[in-house]
């Protein structure tokens, strides 16, 4: 569990030349501060992570990068201690291009590289575990557009919330270490939610997770997802029901206690925060 923990959590929160982007809730110079939660028994900050989109470019071609670093709290230090990096780059359509995932969270270690050939369809992965001997390089071949954990976050953010209201739901696969995860999220409820900045007017959505058949060595791009569904994978997410679509408060239900993510700070929004209602 607390291996992933970080990692869900990440799980699960421009400029002139991005005039393509206009109509995206966010843009680059976006920071946005979360705080992490566990609760077991007692309730504890455990982490506090920064979300800072900045502006880049993948061979000329515009694109958002976000460098993050997530290490726990020095009272967990001494139980659970964490000390991840995580670095993302997208274009300006939302499409991937570069992951990394670097962890150190007690005493396992693990190293994911991600890139994506130039249609998007495959996925070259690069995959390091102190728990295993050597490492893999993996290869997903899919139709579909395979993201990265942090590409997931903001790509939520840009979805057609009218077609979620009327009862669509949609679905990505998201790649981690050297599988692959189907992440359907559907709309809930439109409430009033009171978190640390204030209080806001939110849209309420559902996220259920189902982990694909892992990939055979002998054949790295077949593909199976297993039937039926987990409730105990279903996080819960609020975002700001404006257009910034900022995630202000997630639950995320593990195997023992309970993560909360809350947004503690926020700054250089691309529109008016019209959902804070005091």
């Amino acid at each position: 569990m607390k291996k992933v923990l970080l990692s869900i959590a990440l799980a699960i929160f421009s400029t002139c030349i991005f005039a393509q982007t206009t109509s995206l809730p966010f843009k680059a110079g976006e920071k946005i501060e979360v705080t992490l939660n566990y609760k077991w028994g007692i309730k504890a900050d455990i982490a506090t992570l920064s979300f800072n989109l900045q502006q880049a470019s993948n061979n000329g071609t515009p694109c958002f990068h976000i460098l993050l670093n997530a290490q726990t709290n020095k009272f967990f230090d001494s139980f659970f201690k964490v000390r991840d990096i995580y670095e993302s780059k997208f274009e300006t359509d939302m499409d991937p291009v570069y992951f990394m995932r670097n962890v150190s969270e007690g005493g396992f270690t693990a190293r994911n590289e991600y890139t994506w050939s130039a249609d998007k369809k495959t996925l070259y992965a690069k995959v390091e575990k102190s728990t295993m001997d050597r490492p893999v390089d993996t290869v997903f071949r899919n139709s579909e557009t395979i993201r990265d954990i942090i590409n997931l976050i903001y790509s939520i953010r840009t979805s057609d919330f009218k077609a979620l209201k009327a009862g669509k739901p949609t679905s990505m696969l998201v790649a981690m270490d050297r599988n692959l995860t189907r992440v359907t999220y559907s709309y809930l409820r439109s409430e009033t939610k009171q978190v640390e900045l204030g209080t806001f007017n939110t849209i309420c959505i559902a996220m259920t997770l189902k982990n694909l058949t892992k990939v055979n060595a002998a054949d790295e791009s077949k593909l199976t997802i297993p039937t039926g569904s987990d409730s105990k994978n279903t996080i819960y997410i609020w975002l700001t029901d404006d257009e910034n679509r900022v995630p202000v408060y997630l639950s995320i239900p593990i195997s023992v206690g309970k993560l909360e993510i809350r947004t503690t700070g926020l700054d250089n929004l691309k529109y008016p925060l019209s959902s804070k209602v005091k």
